[in-house]
């Protein structure tokens, strides 16, 4: 009963804490910085070693003018935990009293205490940071480096000569950082993704295209011919970036993964004569029997989408040779389900699609392959206006997988069925 009480007096007073820090949080991020003050104090009394009430007490003091009580809670913060990055809240608190000369004293200060020991740069980088002293921060990453040659900034420092407005040099430090640990790569390409997406003066793409083409030209590493796919895959310009993958294919013939992949995205943006022709590149190369089939496939998918009706009888008769070359079975499911589909909607055929796709449903395939195919004879069940059969298919595809992206599209699909049902 003791250890029962004890552990109900504990969850209250938790409880209560957190209730406390979201009221306080509530006022502050409402403006009333009085009512948030009074709530960081008491917060502060219960836990005097938490730097984000701290930092929030700061805030509201400095909010509300209160420009000495917010320097004496620094300096007392300052006396105890001895933080370097505090000399920078100091500066900054001078700063908002618009005395510059004493806030540069302490932005100094800090700085210096960088040159003694580099790892203090991690928390005044930040605090310049969100301070927005960009150049400050700047100054502060180059001072750490400077002292400690094997620290790297490169990602922060590009990121800040871009917000400074300096292009050249953040695209020469994050390129410099995704070579240098290819891990951040990713990360790398979303920064500057960001900047392509708000180039609407192409100034930026065309100082990135620069930068990456010389890289290329000075260096024999396929690491740049993947950064000028990448680049020219967010431009669109698929030609472009399938030269960039035939030079990397003839240095390390192993893989068709990318290229394959860049025929896709060719082919979905309406590219197909580019997609044409990785696709027939693929087959010319490879002896890989898969991907002779995923290829074949593509290529049909793309030549039916252009067909007219007297091209029909050359289309079917090559599905015919493909399933007789590579048979009926698992691998060749994609194939099978586009032969349905060209019988139905473009042969005017459904009773013969149909039957090839409940062929397909007695193949050993797994949930996502039955989706596929269940898929495409819920389509062709409401192109019928069998409005019920369509249903049913829909419904299992959303039951099976209710969790993926298939299993979304089935359910609005079944929605839209039953809205032209009539339901």
């Amino acid at each position: 009963m003791k250890n029962y009480l004890i552990a109900f007096v504990l969850f209250f007073c938790v409880s209560s804490f957190a209730q406390n820090e979201q009221l306080a949080q509530n006022y502050f991020d409402r403006g009333d910085f009085e009512k948030a003050l009074l709530n960081y104090d008491e917060l502060l009394k219960q836990q005097p070693n938490n730097f984000m009430f701290f930092q929030r007490q700061v805030e509201c003091y400095q909010q509300l003018s209160l420009f000495e009580k917010a320097e004496k809670a620094i300096q007392s913060r300052l006396s105890v935990y001895n933080q370097p990055a505090l000399l920078v809240e100091l500066g900054y608190n001078f700063q908002l009293q618009k005395n510059t000369v004493k806030a540069n004293q302490f932005y100094q200060q800090a700085i210096e205490t960088i040159k003694k020991n580099p790892s203090n740069v991690y928390g005044i980088g930040n605090v310049f940071e969100r301070k927005v002293l960009l150049e400050l921060a700047l100054q502060a990453y180059q001072t750490a480096v400077v002292a400690q040659p094997d620290l790297n900034f490169n990602f922060q420092m590009g990121l800040l000569y871009g917000q400074l407005g300096n292009m050249d040099l953040m695209i020469d430090k994050l390129l410099t950082e995704a070579v240098a640990n290819p891990q951040s790569s990713i990360m790398v390409q979303n920064q500057l993704s960001r900047f392509i997406l708000d180039d609407t003066t192409e100034n930026f793409s065309n100082l990135l295209k620069k930068a990456l083409l010389l890289r290329a030209q000075k260096s024999q590493d396929t690491f740049w011919n993947e950064y000028l796919s990448w680049f020219f895959v967010q431009q669109k310009e698929y030609a472009k970036a399938f030269v960039q993958e035939k030079a990397i294919y003839k240095r390390n013939p192993e893989t068709f993964n990318n290229i394959v992949n860049l025929a896709q995205l060719a082919a979905d943006e309406n590219d197909s004569d580019t997609a044409r022709e990785i696709l027939t590149f693929v087959l010319e190369n490879t002896n890989d029997v898969d991907l002779k089939i995923q290829s074949q496939t593509s290529l049909l998918k793309i030549d039916i989408d252009k067909s007219s009706e007297k091209d029909f009888l050359t289309l079917k008769t090559r599905i015919d040779n493909l399933l007789k070359e590579f048979g009926i079975g698992t691998n060749t499911l994609a194939l099978q389900i586009l032969q349905a589909n060209f019988l139905t909607f473009k042969t005017k055929n459904p009773a013969e699609g149909q039957a090839i796709l409940k062929r397909c449903l007695a193949l050993p395939i797994n949930k996502y392959q039955e989706a596929d195919v269940k898929m495409e004879l819920a389509d062709q069940f409401l192109y019928e206006e069998k409005f019920n059969q369509a249903l049913i298919n829909y419904t299992q595809i959303q039951e099976d997988l209710s969790q993926d992206q298939i299993g979304n599209e089935a359910s609005l699909k079944a929605a839209k069925t039953s809205y032209y049902k009539g339901d």
